[in-house]
């Protein structure tokens, strides 16, 4: 690519040889020609230096890494001359979504290496933002020595950063309310089957795992013996996300969707940690179901899902309630994280919930004070609205839910204390 510095030299040239041929002065088309020389050489000598350019976040070199809302990223480019020759003028520039926020230094520079010389970038982001980002890819723009060309490349060098909604504390809050007293987490029941605790020996039978097989048994009795386990009976709890278009209303940082997924990730840690098995179930334009499991990679499956929910369509709870009817076992908890607002069938979804047995915690996250932070309402509009809410979440309560309203200044552990029912 030619630099304005070489189109001027170019039109110059040209201009020179065309003005001397007209007036037959052979010193300007002598000029001219130095000119034009100039800058074949100058295209001829130029090119590409090997480079090689790594990157790495947080002192790790990845092609994917996983951190928190609010956490900031460190990333370090590595950019070595692996060539024999010069670079001359390099210029490298690190993409970076505009999502993120530069918190310390910055992701581009000028250099020149020599041969097998090497230099480093170092910059730290922060990730304001939940969900799946790409650092990169590298762009690089070699220039000759005297800026008359310029060459534009791009190092496919990419790194995926999926950024997880925050994941609070609520242990605390939830061993003080009455909400958590209905589960008893993992059991163990004096019956065989999968788990930690030893109940029996019996003998082999085709099909046993083969390291279940007790040895010293066998070294005593002379046949082949296993272990049999006692089972670990788990509470399958149920989390119900609403990620319709309405739940986008308020400021990027704080609207319904965001509290919502920094809600269900906490909700879910906790009874993970408790080694309950959790269901994630997210309903919009349409309507994802996470199939109950325990462990940590159930942890990581749910904090992944929630990263990549975005707010869009309208789908009813009434909906969503049918379809899952037949996958809930029966008394199984649930908690609906929604803010309850342009969806009719809220009512009956939770009323046939409870008529089935199930015990229906719904966390509303206040969608009116959230679009105060940004907009002006009325002072009679509001308290008009405001009513309208509270009896449409007493009504829920009527039902037998448990029902939270929670304001955009309460923190999540303290909202889960202010339990309504009726």
């Amino acid at each position: 690519m030619w630099t304005r510095k070489a189109a001027l030299m170019l039109t110059s040239g040209i201009s020179l040889i065309l003005v001397g041929m007209m007036i037959s002065n052979f010193q300007l088309m002598i000029a001219g020609l130095t000119f034009i020389s100039f800058l074949a050489i100058n295209g001829w000598v130029s090119g590409h230096s090997d480079l090689e350019i790594t990157r790495t976040i947080n002192g790790t070199e990845t092609t994917m890494a996983n951190v928190y809302k609010g956490d900031d990223v460190i990333v370090e480019l590595t950019i070595s001359n692996n060539s024999y020759r010069r670079t001359q003028q390099l210029e490298v520039f690190d993409n970076v979504p505009h999502e993120m926020k530069m918190r310390q230094g910055i992701n581009q520079m000028r250099m020149n290496l020599g041969p097998g010389q090497s230099t480093r970038i170092k910059y730290r982001v922060r990730c304001p933002l939940r969900g799946h980002y790409t650092l990169g890819p590298v762009s690089v723009r070699y220039r000759n020595a005297f800026n008359l060309f310029a060459n534009e490349s791009k190092v496919q060098d990419r790194t995926d950063i999926t950024v997880f909604p925050q994941v609070r504390e609520i242990e605390e809050a939830l061993l003080r309310s009455d909400v958590p007293k209905m589960y008893t987490g993992a059991t163990t029941l004096k019956t065989p089957g999968p788990g930690m605790e030893f109940y029996s020996l019996r003998e082999y039978l085709p099909g046993d795992a083969f390291r279940s097989i007790n040895w010293k048994a066998f070294a005593r009795t002379g046949e082949l013996m296993v272990n049999e386990k006692t089972r670990d009976a788990v509470t399958d709890v149920f989390i119900i996300l609403d990620t319709r278009d309405v739940s986008r209303i308020g400021t990027v940082l704080k609207n319904p969707l965001e509290m919502g997924t920094i809600a269900a990730a906490s909700v879910s840690n906790y009874f993970i940690r408790r080694r309950d098995s959790v269901a994630l179930v997210t309903y919009g334009d349409k309507m994802d179901y996470l199939p109950p499991e325990t462990g940590d990679k159930q942890g990581y499956k749910v904090l992944s899902n929630l990263a990549a929910v975005r707010a869009k369509g309208s789908m009813p709870l009434q909906a969503v309630t049918n379809a899952m009817s037949s996958r809930m076992s029966r008394g199984s908890p649930v908690f609906i994280i929604s803010s309850l607002e342009g969806d009719g069938t809220t009512l009956p979804a939770i009323r046939n919930l409870a008529g089935r047995g199930h015990e229906v915690i719904v966390l509303s996250p206040s969608s009116i004070d959230l679009e105060r932070l940004i907009s002006r309402i009325p002072r009679m509009s509001y308290e008009v609205l405001k009513l309208e809410r509270q009896n449409r979440l007493t009504a829920i309560s009527g039902y037998g839910a448990k029902v939270i309203d929670w304001m955009p200044d309460v923190e999540l552990s303290q909202a889960l204390l202010q339990v309504r029912t009726v």
